[in-house]
């Protein structure tokens, strides 16, 4: 039986691979993680009052946009969609 060798070696692999997962704890895990990341500072630009109002007034039109058209694409494709089955019913 040529199988038997690899199916032990796939057992002892498993067996490793637990006694591996045994060893880590989570609170282990947490230090390291927290000890390694360090702690990044992030530093915003400052923007006044008149750009800040310009910027969220960009998006808001950006968004109003972006809804009239996918409005649009779900009226034509009700259209087309109503108009085929009133093609293959009537016709």
């Amino acid at each position: 039986m040529s199988s038997a060798g690899t199916i032990a070696a796939a057992i002892t692999s498993l067996k490793e691979n637990r006694a591996l997962l045994k060893k880590r704890k989570l609170k282990d895990l947490k230090t390291l993680l927290y000890e390694t990341s360090g702690k990044t500072e992030l530093e915003f630009k400052q923007v006044s009052a008149e750009e800040l109002f310009r910027i969220k007034m960009e998006i808001r039109t950006k968004a109003k946009r972006a809804a009239k058209v996918e409005i649009g694409i779900y009226i034509g494709c009700t259209i087309v969609t109503l108009s085929f089955f009133y093609w293959l019913l009537y016709l």
